[in-house]
């Protein structure tokens, strides 16, 4: 770029190079149809989550949109008391057990997964969520 000097001070303004960069990505993102498998893992994920819910009181709410989706851990379904402590339990032993997840917030455990995800990777990673739920909501009631 044939700029004159002290025109670009700006760190975070953008560089030929990273503008580059960005342009390939937007274009993966477009050739390999990303955001169509978002749309689908996620609106799959959402549901399995929403099941998940049902099935276990604890699970407050679920909320989100594509691959970013939250599922609100409660101490009581009636009264939504965070379950503060819990939900850094739940983080701890999906770890432990292979699933990578982080909480959000004060009781939201965060699902934020990549765009080439597989449907038997989201079940493979609930199937962990949901046994660890389950020994977590035993330990509540």
């Amino acid at each position: 770029m044939d700029w004159e000097g002290g025109s670009h001070a700006n760190t975070l303004g953008g560089n030929p190079v990273a503008c580059a960069a960005a342009l390939q990505v937007i274009g993966i993102i477009d050739q390999e149809r990303l955001l169509d498998n978002a749309n689908k893992q996620g609106t799959y994920l959402l549901k399995r989550l929403k099941d998940l819910q049902e099935k276990y009181p604890i699970i407050g709410d679920v909320r989100g949109k594509g691959l970013m989706v939250g599922a609100e851990i409660v101490k009581d379904p009636d009264t939504r008391e965070p379950a503060t402590q819990e939900v850094q339990d739940i983080m701890k032993k999906c770890f432990k057990r292979g699933l990578a997840i982080i909480t959000s917030g004060k009781s939201t455990m965060r699902f934020a997964t990549p765009l080439i995800i597989t449907r038997e990777l989201i079940d493979a990673g609930l199937d962990i969520f949901e046994a660890v739920v389950g020994e977590v909501a035993k330990q509540l009631s």
